[in-house]
């Protein structure tokens, strides 16, 4: 994959959801450099317009505060005109789908792909962070697998594909989501 492969996504954006620990800020930044599309990570974006980290926000605000700073940005995004901003590789963070209207501006956005992982890969990958808020906690497998069970149907009604990444390296994990983008944007052409 060290060559830039272009798609055309007629304007839209490729978007990456799925828990924390699934892989969508490594897996946006691969596939940033495969296709060519900047890549734009919501919690870091958040971060430098608040000045703050996540956990700091959440500490300060609390969740509702930053739930709400999602949807800000996905509305501005979606508002955006194609012309300034254009298309890109946007990781989302985990909770992101937790809003009905956040679901469907990101169906507007472009091509929703949901990187799933089992809860005990995903206790593995977020037990090497202090940077996750929901998690600071000594029940994190119980906390993992609520979040689980409560945000699964909401990344099914928010995705185009699920991809199934727990014993996937990262670069397959590319060419399996720039693949179905590829074919999704496809039946644009038409």
């Amino acid at each position: 994959m060290s060559f830039c492969r272009p798609i055309n996504t007629h304007g839209r954006s490729i978007i990456l959801v799925g828990m924390m620990g699934s892989g969508k800020t490594t897996v946006g930044k691969e596939l940033s450099r495969l296709t060519g599309l900047p890549v734009l990570d919501m919690d870091s974006v958040i971060e430098e317009q608040i000045g703050k980290s996540i956990p700091d926000i959440f500490k300060e605000y609390g969740e509702g505060h930053f739930r709400a700073l999602e949807t800000a940005l996905l509305k501005y995004l979606e508002n955006s005109s194609i012309a300034s901003r254009g298309p890109a590789i946007i990781s989302t963070g985990g909770g992101v789908v937790l809003s009905a209207q956040n679901r469907a501006i990101l169906r507007r956005l472009g091509y929703v792909a949901w990187l799933d992982v089992t809860v005990d890969v995903l206790i593995e990958r977020t037990s090497r962070s202090a940077n996750r808020p929901l998690l600071n906690t000594p029940e994190r497998f119980s906390v993992i697998t609520d979040l689980c069970n409560r945000r699964i149907p909401l990344y099914e009604e928010a995705s185009h594909i699920r991809i199934e990444t727990s014993t996937m390296d990262v670069l397959k994990v590319v060419d399996m989501v720039h693949a179905s983008a590829i074919e999704y944007f496809s039946h644009f052409d038409q």
